[in-house]
């Protein structure tokens, strides 16, 4: 899949105080793409599209520049999603074979030292994790020694499906004669060895020490009949795949020119920076009656009368203070975690 360019373009000063709904409807459908919420993209997308009259007073669709761009996105949605759901599953092989099918860049060696994305003419927002193939090819490859190494199942239901009663999910050892366990046991030998080999490979010597630290804990694995109820079982947990599921998809976002993180969730992280900072410095809030319509900034309410419109900015700053000293508005620089369930 070639890489795409981003839709997402900054809007002018003027526009940031009154959007348009063109301008509303693409940051829904950014977070929905971006989220791979594809279906529910569709709809959206079909349903608010603007409408027209032609010369015969027929309704008709407004062509929109950026539907093409937001299709490319949709249609890379859904192998994003099958990789995500294959990791979190613990089918690390699987995965690894839809991502060289999918997004062959994202392992590719020729991408170790460069990068598919031209250089942005603004800041961007990236990965938090390591993009470099080589790191990606390892964690990838740990993870699977970890899955081949768990003697109790642990199974992942993807959202908006239905997970058995608790008392159906397996908790018991998996039953294996002595032969099978020693054959699995060689198997895992090797694995671990060459991991050792491929991690000895890396280019940057830190790389290699870190790596060679992650692989001799992994390794005590083997020294545990039942892993997940030893001093290791932290490596048995679904939080590892979780991790390994959100470095790929940062990944493959990074090599196909996407945003990393949706255009909503990156307003969300900036307020939460921005909006305790301008009480700590003291910052007054310009008159209630020049806000765009409809804002409401969390702790400051609208004054509805004119008095309280002509002094809005010493209400405003009392009500900063005083929302700042509340327990509850700490909740504002938790707003990055919300997630469309």
């Amino acid at each position: 899949m070639q890489p795409s360019s981003s839709s997402s373009k900054p809007l002018s000063g003027a526009r940031l105080l009154e959007p348009a709904p063109h301008d509303l409807r693409m940051l829904i459908l950014d977070y929905l793409s971006h989220n791979t919420y594809s279906s529910t993209a569709r709809i959206f997308m079909r349903d608010s599209a603007a409408r027209n009259l032609d010369t015969d007073g027929d309704e008709t669709m407004s062509s929109d520049q950026d539907t093409d761009a937001l299709e490319e996105r949709l249609a890379g949605a859904l192998p994003r999603k099958e990789i995500r759901t294959r990791i979190l599953s613990g089918q690390v092989d699987a995965a690894t074979e839809l991502l060289n099918k999918y997004f062959p860049s994202v392992l590719a060696e020729s991408t170790e030292n460069g990068s598919t994305r031209d250089c942005p003419d603004r800041l961007e927002y990236v990965p938090p994790a390591s993009v470099k193939p080589s790191h990606l090819s390892l964690n990838l490859r740990i993870l699977a020694f970890i899955e081949a190494a768990r003697t109790i199942p642990l199974p992942y239901y993807p959202p908006n499906t239905e997970s058995p009663p608790a008392s159906e999910t397996p908790d018991e050892d998996v039953d294996m004669s002595r032969e099978d366990s020693e054959q699995a046991n060689v198997e895992l030998l090797h694995r671990a060895q060459s991991l050792y080999s491929e991690a000895n490979r890396l280019p940057v010597a830190e790389d290699r020490e870190r790596y060679r630290d992650e692989l001799l804990k992994v390794g005590g694995l083997l020294a545990y009949a039942v892993p997940e109820r030893s001093p290791m079982r932290a490596y048995m947990t679904q939080a590892g795949r979780e991790a390994v599921a959100d470095q790929i998809d940062g990944a493959i976002l990074y090599r196909t020119g996407q945003p990393v993180v949706s255009r909503l969730e990156l307003a969300a992280r900036q307020m939460s920076v921005v909006w305790p900072m301008m009480h700590e410095l003291g910052v007054e809030l310009p008159p209630v009656s020049t806000w765009p319509a409809a804002v409401v900034l969390p702790g400051v309410p609208k004054a509805s009368s004119a008095a309280g419109k002509s002094n809005s900015v010493a209400a405003s700053q009392a009500a900063i203070k005083k929302a700042a000293a509340e327990p509850g508005t700490a909740e504002v620089c938790h707003l990055a975690r919300f997630r469309m369930s």
